[in-house]
Order: structure tokens, then C-alpha cells, then sequence
């Protein structure tokens, strides 16, 4: 168990984006960096983020998977929830 939290406050447009892209799947670094135009290097460093605070697995060299989403949920999801 990490003791490094994140809260949706300390994410920027970067770890939103990474976010976004891990709900479609497993993801790597050099994908997200051709989608966000950012590079391999900036997006591995907000990984590190992620992983460090268990939002994020890396399960195999240079692939990644969500374990859960930082973000509060949106009113999108409260709303699928509830139906």
C-alpha cells in the first residue's frame, strides 16, 4: 500500500487525459504521447504518478491499466448509476 494519495485537485490536463485513455483500455506511454502530441518522457512521468498512488498498474513493461479513477465521478456516471 502506497502512502502517496492523489486527489482530483492535484491532477492537471496531462493525468486527465491518461485518465480518458485508460478507460478505453490498457495503454502505453508511447500511445498516449502520439494521441496528446506530449512526449513519451512527460507521459511516463505522470504514469509514475498514478501508479505511485494505486490508481494505476503496470502490469507488463511499458503497459498500463486503471485500478481506479482519481477523478470524482461525473454526473454522467452518478446518473448511469442510479438508472
Amino acid at each position: 500500500m502506497n502512502l502517496v494519495t492523489m486527489q482530483e485537485d492535484d491532477l492537471d490536463n496531462l493525468h486527465h487525459a491518461i485518465l480518458d485513455e485508460l478507460h478505453e483500455g490498457r495503454i502505453t506511454p508511447s500511445y498516449v504521447a502520439k494521441k496528446t502530441g506530449e512526449s513519451r518522457q512527460l507521459i511516463s512521468s505522470r504514469l509514475r504518478d498514478l501508479v505511485m498512488a494505486d490508481h494505476v498498474q503496470k502490469i507488463h513493461k511499458g503497459l498500463y491499466e486503471l485500478v481506479d479513477d482519481p477523478r470524482k465521478e461525473s454526473d454522467e456516471e452518478l446518473h448511469d448509476a442510479n438508472t
